[in-house]
C-alpha cells in the first residue's frame, strides 16, 4: 500500500489560486506586447514611407525648376538672331545655370547631333556631338520635356542624368534645350532632417540607372550598386516598403516612392539597428511596465494572502498576531482551541510561572554575560578567563588577534594547545601560583605570539584568581596590555634624560637647551600621571563601565599631553632659532582656564585649589596659543610648588582689562620673594628653589616679550608672590 502524499498547507493552496488567477493576465501581457510590437513596426514602416514622400516631392520640385528654367530659356530671341544671337544666348545661358552648378546645350532639329551652344565650354570651341538618344533628341521627337537616365556624356566623362525641353516657333519644334543635372544637387535633397528614420537615400532612374546617392551617417556619398532582380520586385507600383541590400551588402529596410514627373524612384533605406530601436525598445519597455505591475499585483496578492493565514498562527498562543485579517472562521476556531487549552493551562500555572521564573534567571545571567562581554570588547587589551584546567572559557578579539586563531578555535583549549611548548611552560606555572596562592599577580614577560611570529613584544599580565559562589578558586581572570611601544618610548626617554644630563655637565650647554627640557617636564608629567592614573582604573577583579571610560579617558589625555610636548618643542625651537610664532586670536579667559585644569590633572590628589576670576570679556590678544599656554602653565607649577607643605595653598588667577591692555595676575599664598631675587627673577639660572634651573621665567619672559607683553612680580600686600602679565589686546577686541 503506497503511502499517501503529504497535505498541503492552506498557504500554498492559496499561492497556487493566486497563480492561477495571475497567468491569464501573464498571458494578456504577452499578447498585448506583441501587438504593440507589430503595430510599433508598422508605424516604422510608415514613417520611413512618409520621408520617402517627402524626399520625392523634393526631387520633383527640382527637377520642375530645371524644367521651368529651360522653357525660360527657349524662349529667347537671341537663338533667333544667327551667330551674333547665340554668342548672347551662350552668356544669357552661362549665367543663368551658374548657380545651379550646371550649364546648358542647344542644338536645331535639322542637325540634332551638332551642339550649336554649350555654355560650359567657350565659345569657338569645337563641340561634341550630341547623343542620338539623349534628352534633347527625345524632347524634339516628342515635343514635351524629356529626362534622360544618368550616362557619359561626351568630353565630360561624368555619369550625368540629363533634362531637356523642346524650342518652338510658331508652334513648331525648332530645337531642344538640354541641361546635365549634378549628382550631389540631387543628392542633398535626399538628405534626411534630423531625429527622423533613414540613414541613407537613393535616387533610381528606370530601368537601372542611378542617379544619386547619400548615406546620412557621415554625409558623404556611398557607390551603391542596385542589385539584381531590385528593379522587379519595385513593380509598377507608385509607392511601397521592400528589403534590400544595402552600401555595405547588409539588409535595410527600404521606402521607394516615385516622383510622378518623370517616373523616377526616391529610395530612403534604414538598417536593420535602426528598424528596431525605433519599435523594439518601446515594446520592451511598455512590456517591462505590465510585467511590473503584474509583479506588484502578484506581491500584493502574497501579502494579502499573509495577513489572511496570519490569524492561524495565533491559534497556540493567547494573543492573535498583529496586523491579521479578521476572518469569522479563523476566529471561531480560536475560542474552540482557547477553550480546548484552558483546562490544562490552568493545571500547569504554577509549573509555568516556575519556568518563567527560570527564564527570566537565565535572562539575567545572559545580560549580565553580555554586559561582561561588551565590556571585554571595548577594552583595547587582551582579556581572558580560565578554568580549573586551564583552558580558555572566555576571550576578546584582542586575544584572538594575538593567537592568530579564531575565536571559537581559542575556547576550551589551553597554552599547551595554541603556543609555543617553552612559552606555554612558563604561562602554566604562573596560572598555577595565581590559582594556588589565590592572589593578583602582576607582571612584564617578552613574548613572541602566534599572532605577531618571529616578532617579540612587551606585555603588562595582571591575573587574578576567579572564585565562585562559595569562595572557592575555580580558574583565574587575566588581562594583558601589550607596553612594547610604551616601552620603547620610555627607553627612548631614558636615553634622552642621559643625554640631558652629560649634555647639563658640560660647559657649553646653552640656557636655551635647558629650557626645552623644562618645558617638555609639563606635558611628559602629567601624560606620566594620567597613564598611573588609567592603571589604576584598571586594576581589580572586574573593573565596572565607569572606571573603564575613566580609564579610557586618562589614556586620551596622556596621548594628547605627548603630542603637546612635541608642538611645545617644534613650537619653542621655532621661537628660539627664528623668533617666529604661529599668531592667532586667543581668547585669554579658556587658555587660562584649560591651563588650569592641566595642572590640576598633573597633580591629581595634590593639586590646591585655584581661584580663576576670568568673567571679563573681549579678552582677546594675537598669540601663539601653544606658548601662552605654555607660560600660565609654568607659573601656575611655580605657584604649587612655592606653597607645598603650607596649611593654606591658596592659588587666584585674575583677568583684567586696562585700556588697551589685557592683564593677568596669577597670586599664591607662598613665602614670597626676597627682594634681592625679586629684582633678578627673570634672568636666566636665577631660582628661589632649591633644585632649581633657573630657566623657566626667563623663557616666560622671552615668550611674552616676543607678542608685545610686560611680565613683572611687584611687591604686593602681604604673603605670597604676585606674577603680573600685560599683552596688547588685539585690532578686533579694541574695535568691538
Amino acid at each position: 500500500m503506497s503511502t499517501p502524499r503529504p497535505a498541503l498547507s492552506l498557504r500554498r493552496h492559496l499561492l497556487r489560486l493566486a497563480m492561477l488567477m495571475l497567468l491569464p493576465t501573464l498571458l494578456l501581457v504577452g499578447w498585448l506586447t506583441m501587438e504593440l510590437a507589430a503595430r510599433l513596426k508598422s508605424d516604422t514602416e510608415a514613417l520611413l514611407a512618409s520621408g520617402a514622400r517627402s524626399r520625392a516631392l523634393a526631387v520633383e520640385r527640382e527637377l520642375e525648376a530645371a524644367v521651368l528654367l529651360l522653357q525660360s530659356l527657349a524662349t529667347s530671341p537671341h537663338l533667333d538672331g544667327g551667330e551674333a544671337g547665340l554668342a548672347a544666348f551662350h552668356a544669357q545661358a552661362r549665367e543663368v545655370t551658374a548657380p545651379l552648378g550646371s550649364f546648358a546645350i542647344f542644338a536645331r532639329r535639322e542637325e540634332p547631333r551638332r551642339q550649336l551652344v554649350n555654355s560650359r565650354l567657350p565659345l569657338g570651341t569645337a563641340l561634341p556631338a550630341m547623343l542620338e538618344d539623349g534628352a534633347a533628341a527625345r524632347a524634339m521627337r516628342t515635343g514635351q520635356p524629356a529626362f534622360r537616365e544618368p550616362m557619359v556624356l561626351p568630353r565630360i566623362e561624368q555619369n550625368l542624368a540629363s533634362v531637356a525641353v523642346p524650342v518652338r516657333r510658331d508652334g513648331q519644334v525648332v530645337g531642344a534645350l538640354s541641361m546635365p543635372i549634378l549628382p550631389a544637387r540631387l543628392a542633398a535633397l535626399l538628405r534626411q532632417p534630423v531625429g527622423q528614420l533613414g540613414s541613407a537615400g537613393f535616387l533610381i532612374a528606370p530601368p537601372a540607372g542611378l542617379v544619386a546617392s547619400l548615406v546620412f551617417a557621415d554625409g558623404a556619398s556611398e557607390p551603391w550598386t542596385i542589385p539584381p532582380g531590385f528593379m522587379a520586385s519595385l513593380g509598377s507600383a507608385a509607392r511601397g516598403v521592400i528589403r534590400a541590400p544595402g552600401p555595405g551588402g547588409e539588409p535595410m529596410l527600404m521606402a521607394f516612392e516615385r516622383v510622378p514627373l518623370n517616373g523616377w524612384i526616391v529610395i530612403l533605406a534604414a538598417t536593420e539597428a535602426e528598424e528596431r530601436a525605433a519599435w523594439l525598445q518601446p515594446a520592451l519597455n511598455a512590456a517591462a511596465l505590465a510585467l511590473g505591475v503584474v509583479l506588484l499585483v502578484a506581491l500584493l496578492t502574497i501579502r494579502f494572502i499573509r495577513r489572511l493565514i496570519r490569524p492561524l498562527s495565533g491559534l497556540n498562543s493567547d494573543r492573535a498576531p498583529k496586523g491579521g485579517l479578521r476572518v469569522a472562521e479563523f476566529e471561531a476556531l480560536a475560542v474552540a482551541v482557547a477553550e480546548a487549552r484552558r483546562a490544562p493551562l490552568r493545571e500547569a500555572e504554577a509549573s509555568r510561572e516556575l519556568v518563567a521564573q527560570t527564564i527570566a534567571l537565565a535572562r539575567e545571567v545572559e545580560d549580565d554575560r553580555q554586559l561582561l562581554r561588551s565590556v571585554m570588547e571595548s577594552v583595547p587589551d587582551e582579556i581572558f578567563v580560565k578554568d580549573a584546567r586551564l583552558r580558555y572559557v572566555m576571550v576578546n578579539r584582542e586575544v584572538a588577534r594575538v593567537m592568530g586563531r579564531p575565536e571559537g578555535y581559542v575556547l576550551n583549549r589551553s597554552d599547551e594547545d595554541l603556543l609555543d611548548p617553552e612559552l606555554a611552560a612558563r604561562l602554566t606555572a604562573i596560572d598555577r601560583e595565581v590559582m594556588r596562592n589565590g592572589v593578583i599577580h602582576e607582571y612584564e614577560s617578552s613574548m613572541s605570539m602566534p599572532g605577531h611570529p618571529g616578532e617579540e613584544r612587551i606585555y603588562f599580565v595582571v591575573k587574578a584568581p576567579w572564585r565562585d559562589s562559595t569562595g572557592q578558586v575555580v580558574g583565574l581572570v587575566g588581562v594583558a596590555r601589550d607596553v612594547t611601544r610604551r616601552r620603547a618610548t620610555e627607553q627612548r626617554l631614558r636615553q634622552a634624560e642621559d643625554a640631558m644630563r652629560r649634555i647639563a655637565r658640560a660647559d657649553t650647554l646653552s640656557a636655551m637647551s635647558m629650557g626645552v627640557a623644562h618645558e617638555l617636564n609639563q606635558p611628559l608629567t602629567a601624560a606620566g600621571n594620567f597613564l598611573r592614573a588609567g592603571m589604576r582604573m584598571l586594576q581589580g577583579e572586574q573593573p565596572d563601565q565607569r572606571r573603564l571610560a575613566a580609564a579610557r579617558e586618562a589614556m586620551r589625555e596622556a596621548a594628547n599631553q605627548a603630542l603637546r610636548a612635541g608642538e611645545i618643542l617644534r613650537r619653542l625651537r621655532d621661537f628660539i632659532g627664528r623668533g617666529e610664532t604661529e599668531q592667532q586670536l586667543v581668547s585669554l579667559g579658556p587658555l587660562v582656564a584649560d591651563g588650569a585644569a592641566l595642572v590640576r590633572a598633573a597633580h591629581g590628589a595634590d593639586a590646591p585649589q585655584i581661584a580663576l576670576d576670568l568673567s571679563v570679556s573681549g579678552c582677546v590678544v594675537m598669540a601663539d596659543q601653544v606658548q601662552l599656554q605654555q607660560v600660565f602653565v609654568n607659573l601656575l607649577r611655580n605657584a604649587i610648588e612655592a606653597t607645598e607643605g603650607l596649611a593654606e595653598r591658596g592659588i587666584a588667577v585674575s583677568l583684567q582689562r586696562e585700556g588697551g591692555r589685557a592683564v593677568l595676575s596669577f597670586r599664591d599664598a607662598g613665602p614670597g620673594l626676597p627682594a634681592e631675587v625679586r629684582e633678578r627673577l627673570f634672568q636666566p639660572f636665577v631660582s628661589t628653589k632649591e633644585n632649581g634651573m633657573g630657566i623657566g621665567l626667563s623663557i616666560c619672559r622671552a615668550i611674552i616679550e616676543a607678542h608685545g607683553g610686560r611680565i613683572s612680580a611687584p611687591a604686593g600686600e602681604g604673603r605670597g608672590t604676585v606674577i603680573r602679565i600685560e599683552l596688547p589686546l588685539s585690532q578686533a577686541a579694541l574695535a568691538a
